[in-house]
């Protein structure tokens, strides 16, 4: 035992000059030189070792390390696999890899600071300014109620008893997201559903809306069911789930102005202005009074749902927003989002269902006709689109253009869904989860205005106001308006990938292009990083393979950027019709893609020679293999 323990703390102590070495940082390169010309000496001592013994005589002129190595190999052989284990220690704390992924770690994991009690004060004060029977707590306790209330709605797929308190594009979510796992032959169901805590953490005021930001911790179980199966049974799989914790943030909007009741909280089933019974109708208006429930006048509304991430914060500048309120004072971000979202809605809806016609009122004839070749050419291959759990992270207006003729609004939609191209009447299996970045483009005509009296009611006539019917007509059915060229409201005009759209604003001579906000551009989260390395997936496999190198440089990434591999290897076996508008052409658009690709790279300061590598592949499959010097000298990597 005392010559292993000996013999132990030797190995240490011949280990301790070659950790110093490495941890010098510098000896990267200088080690690599060293260790060649040591190869060049001791193969030079090698072949005068083994003349000088076959001579019959002593040589002290040999490499003692070789001698040593010769009389001692166990010894020898034990001292090099410590040296290796270091080195391989070193080099996962502190190498590329290593820094890289602490410092996606760190984005990771950061948790939103709460707001302190001082900043929660001045948010009520500043409500009771204007609504002295504002009540913080009867307001949570509302905010727990309907958490509730449209968690049972959701599982019993059913919407009418929330409509009351939903906008327009929330509810079109919730509706589609049904639709969906209906189409799929699957329905969600929960159980031990409980809130655990509920904190406003976020008040934004506007001339047209305050917004109301409620963070909601709770915690469920939860599961996909066939839709045949009994309740009974349902029941029982969903209590046999893990019980999960999660975090969503409620954003709530409500007119400014608009008055506490002083009998506490309106009781579900009641119009928010008359009190009457409203059965939760689609069209959102109440049969006695008339009034638009869900506009936001008379109540606060549910406008968006954030899962897990921090509202609340001071909104960025939107280029072009100022201008266009001067000439249409009751615009606000609020409403254009939450249009935006309902249009996004029909957009997924119209693709899930192959029918396009369906968007009739909200699309322009030419994004109409894109959709329906699109959907032609799968179905000319016996193919068919499919989304499962569709989610949408955040919706943001990131510019609006007014030109003498059009206004057109930049939105930007970050979502995902479980995606796949199949056969026709083939099953889903479990496709990956894709996450997207898309801006799409609403326009509408010189010189309209917003209406103020609808308010979060965004699916309704722009001319009458009437309910939004299901026709493939783009009229309105009550007052024949023609409803699909932005003559009365906002229809979208364009949706495309966001490196697309990027080159397309940077490609504008005019002053007036949307810019994309810094503090946007730099943002590279889970998300984010997973979208990208599905892309790289997709540009390596659009030649119909994928070699040994592009799958290392791929599960490299993964491993640094921390998205897990099997994800990617579900996108590269996945239909290249699932990619077609993913992948940048080349371009602009490719150039923009590179950049976000360096960003990532530049996370910790600098790019190593794999990561130079990737930067060197993914330029040659844009087609940029000619420019990449230039481009690596314009990041500064040249």
């Amino acid at each position: 035992m005392n010559r292993r323990v000996c013999l132990f703390a030797l190995l240490l102590t011949l280990a301790t000059p070659a950790l110093a070495r490495v941890g010098g940082g510098q000896h990267y390169s200088g080690s690599h030189s060293s260790s060649s010309s040591s190869r060049s000496r001791s193969s030079s001592s090698w072949s005068s070792s083994r003349s000088s013994s076959s001579g019959g005589s002593s040589s002290s002129s040999g490499d003692p390390w070789v001698l040593f190595f010769l009389a001692h190999p166990v010894f020898s052989l034990a001292m090099l696999g410590v040296a290796f284990v270091i080195w391989r220690a070193f080099r996962n704390s502190f190498g590329a890899t290593a820094s890289t992924q602490r410092v996606f770690e760190a984005a990771d994991t950061r948790e939103p600071s709460p707001p302190s009690a001082r900043e929660v004060t001045t948010w009520v004060d500043t409500l009771r300014a204007s609504d002295p029977d504002f009540d913080l707590v009867t307001f949570l306790d509302q905010v727990k109620g309907l958490f509730l209330r449209v968690q049972g709605a959701w599982a019993a797929g059913g919407l009418g008893p929330v409509r009351r308190d939903l906008s327009d594009a929330t509810f079109q979510r919730f509706r589609v997201q049904l639709d969906l796992m209906r189409g799929q032959g699957v329905r969600n169901v929960t159980a031990d559903m409980a809130v655990l805590d509920l904190q406003a953490v976020g008040l934004e005021r506007t001339s047209a809306f305050d917004t109301l930001h409620v963070r909601i911790r709770a915690q469920a179980r939860d599961v996909d069911v066939p839709v045949a199966l009994s309740p009974g049974e349902a029941m029982e799989r969903a209590r046999r789930a893990p019980l999960e914790p999660f975090i969503e943030v409620w954003s709530f909007v409500r007119r400014p102005g608009t008055r506490s009741r002083k009998d506490g909280l309106l009781p579900p089933g009641k119009c928010p202005n008359c009190g009457a019974p409203f059965d939760g109708g689609a069209a959102g208006n109440c049969t006695y009074c008339g009034a638009i429930v869900n506009s936001g006048a008379y109540d606060w509304v549910l406008a968006e749902i954030t899962q897990g991430v921090e509202a609340g914060s001071a909104p960025l500048e939107v280029p072009g927003l100022e201008a266009l309120r001067a000439v249409d004072p009751a615009l606000s971000l609020e409403v254009l989002e939450d249009r935006a979202s309902l249009l996004f809605w029909g957009w997924i809806d119209v693709q899930a269902r192959g029918e396009p016609g369906r968007m009739a009122k909200l699309a322009t004839p030419d994004l109409l006709a894109e959709m329906a070749a699109d959907l032609a050419g799968l179905r000319s291959r016996r193919r068919t689109r499919v989304f499962l759990q569709a989610a949408v992270g955040s919706v943001a207006v990131r510019g609006i253009e007014a030109g003498p003729a059009t206004t057109l609004a930049h939105v930007e939609v970050r979502w995902s869904a479980r995606m796949g191209v199949v056969p026709e009447g083939a099953s889903a299996g479990t496709p990956a989860t894709l996450p997207q970045r898309w801006i799409f483009t609403l326009a509408r005509k010189a010189g309209v205005r917003t209406d103020q009296a609808r308010g979060m009611a965004t699916a309704r006539c722009g001319n009458c106001g009437a309910p939004l019917g299901d026709s493939v007509q783009p009229t309105c059915e009550h007052c024949g308006a023609t409803l699909n060229d932005g003559a009365h409201d906002w229809v979208l005009t364009r949706a495309e990938p966001f490196e697309v759209w990027t080159a397309r604003s940077r490609a504008q001579p005019t002053p007036k292009a949307p810019g994309v906000p810094a503090s946007r551009d730099v943002v590279m989260d889970a998300s984010e990083r997973q979208r990208l390395l599905y892309t790289m997936a997709a540009m390596a496999a659009a030649d119909g393979g994928v070699d040994d190198r592009e799958r290392r440089m791929l599960k490299l990434c993964a491993e640094r950027w921390g998205v897990p591999y099997e994800n990617v290897e579900l996108a590269l076996k996945a239909d290249p019709a699932l990619f077609e508008r993913l992948v940048p052409p080349p371009g602009p658009a490719g150039e923009s893609f590179l950049r976000s690709l360096v960003q990532i790279a530049l996370v910790d300061g600098k790019v190593d020679r794999q990561e130079r590598r990737m930067l060197e592949s993914a330029g040659a499959r844009l087609g940029l293999k000619e420019r990449l010097p230039e481009l690596l000298t314009r990041f500064g990597l040249g």
